[in-house]
């Protein structure tokens, strides 16, 4: 190839990639030339972590991420080596802290701290609260735990002098707060009915507040139509004796955990979702959650709910009241040695427009390879019920051997059918041991071997999805 060729080919390419990099100059500068607003709104679209190591593009953006709305610290999406040192509650909170300390923006739409703190680092999150609500926060969520359930006795403890309870001055910075805040979510935090009350009344904008591990709290009362409370989630808050909600315009409720003393739900004329996982439930308890939901029956779309303990028995003697409107229903339900799930497929005939139904079967023993026995009552039931409406189908811990009548009764009876999905993976399964590694292989290989005769059965216009 000739010298004088290859020379100019040299040229060229250098050429190209000068006119390369000057177009990548060119663009950065034009994109530093943009206004802060649009700047702080491309960060606002990327991680907390993301957003800071922009400091180090030039001059320009050293500053520019702490005018950022949403300060999301979350330490295992952010900082995974606060995971693999013991997690380390004083470089979380150093971080925490120096991070508000260099914000410079006028306001906070997003406040989150998600890390394993406890009464420990009280004075840093006393004043990362008071941040949060000088800054006009739309949005508070204090997740205080790990994977484990936290300790009553360490938990940080909201104070009422942090909220300013008991102030005479309402133009404080903390009150200016409290007229801002849209969604509570407290986890694993020590407060009370009364600081509870106080949210309520002081917060007018609030339309979601989540409870969850909240040890001092004992009786709550969402009482008013001027709350404009729309979302209430209280979830494993184990000293809670009552509940009232009264004349309110909640759109969706969820309690999970222990029997309470009293739930009074009266005049909720805007509730159409409701989910109760009460833990250990049973047929009889479930009978208790209708008649404490009859003022919302009528009116509720979506249900979750689950059932443990139950027998054939009660599921003959015992069916759901009817729900004209329900859309969707959630079912957890337990897998008791040797009876079968049919039952509660008969169950649906008293929402005539369900649409989804999804069935959620948790083992709480090893899996059952020998398959199990249903009532002729329910079979004969099953076999001759229609249901007119319902489009998809969902089973979660879906056994080979135990479900086949099932899945066969779903496929010959639901009329309109589009989709069904089965999902062998049980929501809680153990599987650590080596023993139970070998059963879950063993499981496997059975669901691969019938997945042919499941595809036989399925009608060429319904989706079949296998898991």
């Amino acid at each position: 190839m000739p010298t004088s060729f290859m020379t100019k080919l040299t040229t060229a390419r250098m050429r190209k990639k000068r006119r390369f990099r000057r177009m990548m100059m060119e663009g950065e500068d034009r994109m530093s030339e943009l206004p802060d607003e649009i700047l702080v709104s491309i960060l606002s679209r990327l991680t907390l972590g993301e957003a800071v190591r922009t400091s180090v593009l030039s001059k320009r953006w050293r500053y520019v991420w702490t005018c950022i709305p949403a300060l999301n610290f979350d330490a295992k999406e952010e900082l995974f080596h606060f995971y693999t040192s013991c997690k380390d509650e004083y470089k979380y909170s150093k971080w925490v802290s120096g991070v508000l300390a260099q914000h410079r923006g006028p306001n906070v739409d997003e406040f989150r701290v998600c890390f394993e703190l406890d009464k420990a680092s009280s004075s840093h999150i006393d004043r990362w609260i008071e941040f949060a609500l000088s800054n006009r926060v739309h949005s508070i969520d204090l997740s205080l735990y790990d994977f484990l359930t936290p300790s009553p006795r360490k938990c940080y403890r909201l104070r009422h002098r942090v909220l300013g309870m008991g102030l005479k001055n309402s133009s404080s910075n903390i009150f200016v707060g409290f007229k801002s805040l849209k969604t509570l979510s407290l986890k694993a935090v020590k407060v009370d009915d009364e600081a509870i009350e106080y949210f309520l009344s002081n917060c007018p904008l609030l339309e979601r507040l989540c409870l969850h591990f909240i040890f001092a709290l004992r009786n709550l009362k969402v009482v008013g139509r001027s709350l404009l409370l729309r979302h209430l989630e209280v979830v494993k808050c184990c000293k809670v004796k009552t509940i009232e909600i009264c004349d309110t315009n909640l759109i969706s409720f969820t309690y999970g955990g222990k029997k309470l003393k009293m739930m009074l739900l009266k005049n909720a004329p805007k509730l159409v979702e409701v989910s109760i996982d009460p833990d250990w439930s049973t047929i009889g308890r479930a009978r208790a959650v209708f008649l404490m939901l009859s003022c919302c029956l009528s009116q509720l779309q979506i249900l979750r709910l689950e059932i443990f303990h139950w027998k054939l028995e009660g599921l003959r003697k015992y069916m759901f009241p009817e729900l004209k409107n329900l859309k969707e229903i959630v079912l957890t339900v337990e897998r008791m040695c040797n009876y079968s799930l049919l039952g509660f497929l008969v169950m649906i005939k008293n929402w005539p427009n369900l649409q989804r139904f999804v069935l959620q079967i948790i083992y709480t023993g090893s899996h059952c390879h020998d398959k199990l026995r249903a009532p002729r009552a329910n079979m004969r039931e099953a076999a001759r019920y229609c249901h007119p409406c319902l489009k998809v189908v969902e089973i979660a811990g879906y056994c080979n051997t135990c479900d086949f009548e099932l899945f066969k009764q779903i496929i010959e009876n639901v009329v309109i059918l589009e989709k069904i999905i089965i999902d062998t993976r049980s929501p809680k399964r153990d599987s650590d041991s080596d023993s139970d590694s070998e059963s879950e292989d063993d499981y496997k290989e059975l669901q691969s071997d019938e997945e042919q005769q499941l595809r036989t059965l399925v009608s060429p216009g319904v989706e079949l999805v296998i898991l």
